[in-house]
Formats: C-alpha cells, sequence, structure tokens
C-alpha cells in the first residue's frame, strides 16, 4: 500500500484524534474519581455527569480517528 502525501497526513491527523480521545479518557478518570467518592450528592451527581461528558467526546474522537484511518485505507487499496 503506497500512500499519497495527502493520505499519509491523514493518517497522522486520524492518529491525533485516536490519541485525543484516550486523552479524554484519562482526562475523565482524573477529574471525576474526586467528585465521586465525594460525600455530597451534589457532588456525586456532578461527577456523574462529568465523567458521562468527557467519556462520550473521547468516544467520538476516538471512533472519528478510526473511521478516518479506515477510509484512508480503503482509497488508497482501491486505488493500487
Amino acid at each position: 500500500m503506497e500512500l499519497s502525501p495527502e493520505e499519509y497526513d491523514a493518517y497522522w491527523r486520524a492518529s491525533i484524534r485516536v490519541a485525543a480521545g484516550v486523552l479524554l479518557f484519562a482526562l475523565a478518570v482524573r477529574i471525576s474519581s474526586p467528585l465521586l467518592a465525594h460525600p455530597n450528592a451534589g457532588a456525586v451527581v456532578f461527577g456523574a455527569f462529568l465523567f458521562a461528558a468527557l467519556v462520550f467526546a473521547g468516544c467520538f474522537a476516538v471512533m472519528l480517528g478510526v473511521a478516518r484511518v479506515v477510509r484512508t485505507a480503503v482509497d488508497a487499496e482501491m486505488r493500487g
């Protein structure tokens, strides 16, 4: 599979999206864990919301990256 410069660039951008999604997962755990362990119910609810929002954003970023990698690979294989 030979890649054009545009396809190579697309792979790098996709890998950055995947890495950003993984960082959002780590950030979700790091930020929300003290809130989820707090005895106040409001803090726990806010921690759960924050965790869910960051995990959703992380999943979205990872899937955008994976979809771009697959699309680029299929385009490169179909061309060659």
